[in-house]
Parts: C-alpha cells; structure tokens; sequence
C-alpha cells in the first residue's frame, strides 16, 4: 500500500522535506538499517516502513516540536543531536536530556494521541526520519505482524526509559 504523501502539516515551516515514500523508500530503508531497534527487521518490513515515513532535515537551532504541540509523530534520528526541554511546576524550562543518532523520538504520543510531552530543539543539523500517526495505524493494521514487531520495539523503548527515570527517581524518595 502506497503512503498518498502523508506528510505532517504541522511541522515548523523551516523544517526541510528531504525526500517520502516510493521515491526515497530505498534510502529511507537505508537510514533504518542503521538503527539498533531495526536491526532485526527483515529488509522488506524496512521498505514497507519506508514507504509510510519521510525524512527531514531540521538546522542548528530549529525547534521541531513544542511541549503541548498537539502533532502525533513516531522519528527516528538519523544524523545530529536533539535536546529535550521539559517546563517544571513553575514554569522554568530544564534540559532532560540529548537525543542521539539512532534513537526514536515522539513514540509516546502516537500511542496515545495526547501533546507532546517535551519540547525537542536541534542542537546541530540533524536528520530525521517521521511517521505521522494515519501511516503508523496503516502499517499497524495492513501489516499486523510487522505491526506487533513496531508496537513491540515501541514497548522495550518506553519501559527502558520508564525503568531510567525510576532509577533516577529512586534518589529523591525519603521515607
């Protein structure tokens, strides 16, 4: 099934199209074989993910989303690094960490279609690749195998970082 040019109309406008489905899934396959995640990916389920994902290229200095932005994105980065800011009780923006190359970002809310929970600022130009949340129920539902290997990936992600952040957690409790 062919993507019909899904792409996101909510991205900041000097964000850069690098290339989407069957015109760039070759070289969006590419990028995803590099990806830890992927690598047990037979390489057709890596072009049938490509073909529902494009790639973006964000300079130095671009916010690609907003803490609150209502956009549901699955990416993955590519090439550069990407802060995360979060907005404490009082308003203050602290920095909770970098995104590096071959890590996915955005995957909490197209699961459960709520804000964007952090914002995410380009610290060095950086690609990306992007599934807007109609391509990742396409592939969940057309491919429901291959759909139960991304929701599975997806899982392993968030109970890593849930597993973190309780770590972290653990030095704040006193009891």
């Amino acid at each position: 099934m062919e993507n019909n040019r899904l792409l996101p109309d909510t991205l900041p406008s000097d964000i850069e199209l690098l290339g989407d489905g069957h015109s760039f899934q070759d070289t969006i396959a590419a990028m995803l074989t590099e990806v830890k995640g992927f690598s047990s990916f037979e390489p057709s389920d890596l072009l049938f993910l490509a073909r529902h994902m494009q790639a973006y290229r964000a300079r130095k200095g671009i916010t690609i989303f907003r803490e609150g932005d209502q956009n549901c994105y699955l990416c993955v980065l590519v090439t550069g690094h990407i802060s995360v800011y979060k907005e404490d009780q009082g308003r203050e923006t602290k920095l909770l960490g970098t995104i590096t190359p071959g890590k996915i970002f955005g995957e909490i809310s197209i699961i459960d279609n709520l804000p964007h929970s952090a914002t995410l600022v380009a610290e060095s130009d950086a690609i990306f690749l992007l599934m807007n949340q109609e391509s990742f129920r396409q592939c969940t539902e057309h491919e429901p195998v291959l759909g139960v290997r991304l929701l599975g990936l997806i899982a392993r992600l968030l109970c890593a970082r849930l597993r973190s952040a309780s770590g972290q957690l653990a030095e704040f409790i006193h009891i």
